[in-house]
């Protein structure tokens, strides 16, 4: 498995260096770690020895923090890499994770107060659309755990599955909540179906809720089965709300340390045009957020 770190200079990077430490990787796993010095802005009135100075100061704080990450995690990962790229951090990371190709690519988020969420910035936003691999987004406030409690939204589609078999290769997790979200019976449903049916409103709103019902005990019975390989303590839930509303909600109840959900591959226009229940779950939750994106 081969991990990308986004790290940057905010004064979060050190509790996104001890998260990613504690992160349940395999053994052999690679870790990239990646800083894009963007262009300074610097008044023209300054001297040209005083510009200098600016540079040489920033270069310095630059290595310090790189230093200092890698040291922190050169012992927990097999090989440990270092990138410092200069330009748009978005551009440049977006560049970087085509050309390494990274099974995940990590970055920090901006934490809210209160722990009702956190704010996504344009670099994690914006990699939540483009980037082709996995996403892992962590909140400023998170906190690492040795064994961790894990929530997988299922709608039983391929992409959740897959999210699911990366659960199994992560060692050590405790526990995983495996959670779906059924979809109310809504006025425009009634609507389709009783122009084709010579049924009682009553009836068709029962009968819609029992399918719903059974297809996301379907979806859950399938992702627990393939859990079975992880090894971890297992556990259902099942709501009823939509999805994009109701996910970060179930994870914060469940006291989630990460969860993890499947993407339907949408990207770029379309996955803006479309809206997304990943990028809705991620603003809500105050916990860090695995986007397992196909091919995973």
């Amino acid at each position: 498995m081969h991990l990308m770190l986004a790290l940057d200079e905010s004064r979060y990077g050190e509790t996104i260096v001890k998260w990613i430490k504690a992160f349940p990787h395999p053994t052999g796993a690679r870790l990239t770690l990646v800083h894009v010095v963007e262009p300074l802005d610097i008044p023209e009135a300054l001297l040209p020895g005083d510009r200098h100075a600016l540079e040489r100061n920033r270069q310095a704080e630059v290595r310090r923090l790189l230093e200092r990450a890698a040291a922190h995690l050169q012992d927990s990962y097999a090989k440990l890499d270092v990138r410092v790229q200069e330009g748009l951090p978005i551009y440049e990371v977006l560049r970087l994770v085509h050309e390494e190709r990274p099974d995940i690519i990590v970055a920090g988020t901006r934490g809210l107060q209160g722990g009702k969420g956190f704010v996504l910035g344009s670099l994690s936003q914006r990699l939540l659309h483009y980037a082709p691999c996995s996403v892992l987004l962590i909140p400023a406030h998170a906190k690492p755990r040795g064994s961790m409690r894990v929530c997988l939204a299922t709608d039983g589609s391929a992409g959740a599955q897959e999210a699911a078999r990366v659960l199994t290769v992560l060692p050590g997790l405790q526990q995983i909540t495996v959670m779906t979200v059924v979809r109310p019976v809504e006025a425009r449903d009634m609507a389709l179906y009783a122009a084709s049916r010579q049924q009682p409103a009553r009836a068709i709103k029962a009968e819609l809720s029992k399918a719903r019902q059974a297809a996301g005990q379907r979806a859950i019975e399938n992702t627990i089965g393939v859990l079975q390989a992880s090894g971890a303590k297992l556990k259902t839930l099942i709501a009823t709300g939509h999805a994009a509303e109701v996910i970060g909600g179930m994870a914060q109840r469940e006291k989630a340390d990460l969860l993890v959900l499947g993407s339907r591959g949408l990207t770029g226009k379309t996955a803006i045009t479309m809206g997304s229940v990943s990028l809705a779950a991620a603003q809500q939750t105050p916990c860090p957020i695995l986007i397992v994106k196909p091919g995973a």
